[in-house]
């Protein structure tokens, strides 16, 4: 296949903006001046049986071309899911979401991306699914605090005894970036708590993946015992689609010549000579 720039989308003016915003080429919005929005979707598939379910702990997330046509696809997948961010331009992740793919109809003709049905995913009894920027391998959710804004970037679900149902859903903490994402009764919040408890500041690249855990905790790392489908569901072709969503904010470039130069009297442009 041939390559593509990617992730070099447009930033749209509000009035511009009439389709979903592009995860895969990282396409943003004007929020409001001065102020870039962004939301990224990906899934990770899941088709294997419980004997290879150690292998299936920490999963990639695919962003999928807007090709349909494999055979002659000018852009690939993209195969993983990042949330760009530098020092001088940070990005401020405020929800998340993170959900068990159903097809609809559930029977019958199949529906993109599932072909031919979607499945259930099964792992082990009180473990959870989390959702979270990787970090050397541990996402961080914590379960309350104060200052630490990773409760609004990132989400779980619980694995139960018959496993996750298809359709099954969770959004962030703060489920938008209020003051429900932080608890601390009686406290007083200062400027420097504010600043990242609505929302989690991240001043580098930072790859979201799907990461099954032992429990939701502060620290840790992938050590549950692997998502898998069952046997019957993977011999009747079928797969699981663990669903994940980023919204997040950054301040937009700083304006350059190319935002003013249109406006410029140069002479040939109000009828003299450029000499």
């Amino acid at each position: 296949m041939a390559s593509y720039t990617e992730e070099k989308g447009a930033i749209l003016h509000p009035g511009n903006q009439i389709n979903r915003l592009s995860s895969y080429n990282t396409e943003g919005v004007y929020g409001w001046p001065g102020v870039e929005a962004y939301e990224l979707i990906g899934y990770a598939k899941i088709t294997n049986k419980s004997g290879t379910k150690a292998d299936f702990k920490t999963l990639d997330l695919i962003v999928p071309s807007p090709d349909r046509r494999p055979d002659d696809r000018v852009r690939d997948d993209r195969t993983s899911m990042v949330v760009q961010a530098s020092s001088e331009r940070p990005s401020y992740i405020y929800g998340v979401s993170l959900a068990i793919g159903q097809d609809s109809p559930s029977a019958g003709e199949p529906s993109y991306p599932a072909s031919p049905l979607t499945a259930d995913i099964q792992g082990t009894n009180t473990e959870v699914l989390c959702l979270g920027g990787d970090n050397s391998g541990a996402p961080g959710l914590p379960s309350s605090t104060v200052t630490n804004g990773l409760r609004a970037a990132g989400a779980s679900l619980a694995i139960g005894a018959s496993g996750i149902a298809q359709g099954t859903s969770d959004v962030s903490a703060g489920h938008a970036p209020f003051l429900t994402s932080i608890t601390n009764s009686g406290s007083t919040y200062t400027g420097a708590d504010f600043a990242d408890a609505m929302m989690f500041e991240t001043t580098s690249d930072l790859t979201f993946k799907v990461f099954n855990m032992n429990a939701v905790a502060n620290t840790g790392a992938a050590n549950g015992d692997g998502v898998f489908i069952s046997d019957a569901d993977a011999d009747a072709g079928k797969a699981a689609y663990i669903i994940a969503r980023v919204n997040y904010l950054r301040p937009a470039a700083a304006a350059s010549f190319n935002d003013i130069v249109g406006m410029l009297d140069f002479a040939s442009q109000v009828g003299g000579s450029d000499s």
